[in-house]
Parts: structure tokens; C-alpha cells; sequence
């Protein structure tokens, strides 16, 4: 049985958030066994915490939020992501905003963190969560499944009707090195027709080319060139493994995704901890 993991030493980062556009920073450190992955607001008073978990989400709109008491924290997926391709199990994560910095739009900043903290193995053994049979959710046209594999997958497929380049599907194992590799840099992204709704909602105050992908009609706008070529399936895959870490214990079986979200990912991830009994 493989043991649980946590950080070496702590590490942190500073930088623009996401939709709040505020400057934040962030600081990993290192968590006793069963800690599980809980984010501190140390910039409210009695340091509010709340675990990573899917019991805890109270907002799926555009992002995942965690509860820290009465105090959101945005936009976690990212770094989420990044500590379960990593496989920490135990981390705690302060903050001192509602958002983590988006830095470029994508998880290889925070594996970076993550990498340069270095990882410590625990003498508790980890748990597993084993799917034995298939579980699924659908949201209007999104629909998700996990079914039983030997391993963890995710088989994703998007299509937003908008462009020809909209349309894309990608499987892959996921593990540490095919996360780094092959998701890791894909970056957010969002349809050019998008942009008004979400800043008149108050969203995407600190979006920009640095961090983000606009898809307008069949033109791709970006600060540099993709960085794959199919890189929206990709940042949906990405976005699933820090969604579904929100079972709160590391996954054996295959999620076949067809356009997904954060509401259906979150809403898989309840799914599961229900039916297991968590």
C-alpha cells in the first residue's frame, strides 16, 4: 500500500487573481497524515479554515469555492490540480484573499511551487477510492461518468458550437509526469461573446492575454502561440483533476466527460462520496 505525502518545506507565490483582480498571495506547507488538503484565511480574523472537499463547495460559477467558515475562497481548481498530479495528500494552503493568483492561467506555476518545495513520505497509508461501479451526473447537455479501471483516466470530449476549433477530444492517464507533460500548461479560456456577461457580473477583473485564451468565431487570440493544439480539452482535463481531488481521496477508475464544468464536476465528485460512503 502506498503511503500518504506531503511538502518538505513550505513555498509560496504572489500574484493577480483571476476574477477578483486583487493581488494575493499563497503559501504551501507541510500537514501531519490525514490532513487532507485545508485552506487557511489568515488574512481574516481567527484564521478561518476549510477542507478541499465537495461537501464544502458553495459556488461553482466560472470557478470552485470553498467555504472558510462564513470567508469564500475562489478559484481553487489550479492549484488543486497541481498538488493531486503531485500526489500530496496532506498540505495546508494559506491565503490572504478570497483567490489564489492565476499567475498565467494554467497549473504548471504551482507544480513548479510544489517541485521546488519537494516531497516527504508519510508512514500512514493512503486511501484509495476504488469505483467498483459506474456513477454518473448529467446537466443538460454536460454529462459525466466514472466507471471501474485499473488506473485513473479521464476521456473528455468539448464542443461549444461556436467555432470549428471548438471541437475536441483527448484521453489520457493521469499521473505526475502525463499531467506535467500533457495539461499542466494549457490555460483558461473563455468565448470572446463571454467577456461582457463576466465583467458586468464582476468577474474577470484581473483576466487578461497574460493569463487567459479568448476564442472569437474561428480566430484564436492569445499572447503567444497554443501552447497545444488542442489546449481547451486539455484545460478542462486539467480543471476535472482539481475538481474530482474534491472527493478527498485519490481515484482508480475512468471519467468519460462530455463538456464539462465546474457544476458537473462538482457534482460527480458529491456523487462519488455519497455512493462510497465517505
Amino acid at each position: 500500500m502506498a503511503k500518504q505525502q506531503t511538502l518538505k518545506t513550505e513555498v509560496h507565490y504572489s500574484g493577480i487573481t483571476l476574477h477578483t483582480g486583487l493581488r494575493a498571495h499563497i503559501r504551501l506547507k507541510p500537514a501531519p497524515v490525514n490532513t487532507g488538503f485545508v485552506i487557511v484565511r489568515i488574512d481574516v480574523d481567527g484564521k478561518p479554515t476549510g477542507k478541499a472537499l465537495a461537501t464544502n463547495v458553495i459556488d461553482t460559477h466560472r470557478a470552485t469555492t470553498i467555504a472558510c467558515g462564513n470567508s469564500p475562497v475562489h478559484t481553487v481548481e489550479h492549484v488543486l490540480a497541481a498538488l493531486y498530479a503531485s500526489e500530496v495528500d496532506n498540505v495546508i494552503i494559506e491565503m490572504d484573499g478570497p483567490e489564489p493568483p492565476i499567475v498565467d492561467g494554467s497549473s504548471r506555476p504551482f507544480l513548479e511551487m510544489i517541485n521546488k518545495a519537494g516531497i516527504s513520505k508519510q508512514r500512514t497509508d493512503r486511501e484509495i477510492c476504488v469505483i467498483k461501479e459506474a456513477i454518473w451526473v448529467e446537466e443538460g447537455e454536460s454529462k459525466l461518468i466514472i466507471i471501474p479501471d485499473d488506473l485513473y483516466r479521464i476521456s473528455c470530449t468539448v464542443k461549444y458550437g461556436v467555432s470549428i476549433l471548438d471541437t475536441q477530444y483527448r484521453s489520457l492517464e493521469i499521473n505526475t509526469q502525463s499531467f506535467f507533460d500533457e495539461l499542466s500548461l494549457a490555460r483558461t479560456f473563455c468565448i470572446y461573446d463571454e467577456i461582457e456577461g463576466l465583467m458586468k457580473a464582476g468577474l474577470i477583473r484581473g483576466g487578461s492575454l497574460d493569463n487567459a485564451v479568448v476564442l472569437k468565431g474561428d480566430a484564436i487570440i492569445c499572447k503567444d502561440e497554443m501552447r497545444y493544439p488542442d489546449e481547451f480539452v486539455r484545460h478542462k482535463m486539467l480543471d476535472i483533476v482539481g475538481d474530482l481531488s474534491l472527493v478527498g481521496r485519490r481515484l482508480q477508475g475512468q471519467i468519460i466527460a462530455i463538456k464539462p464544468g465546474h457544476p458537473i464536476n462538482v457534482s460527480l465528485a458529491l456523487k462519488i462520496i455519497e455512493k462510497m460512503g465517505y
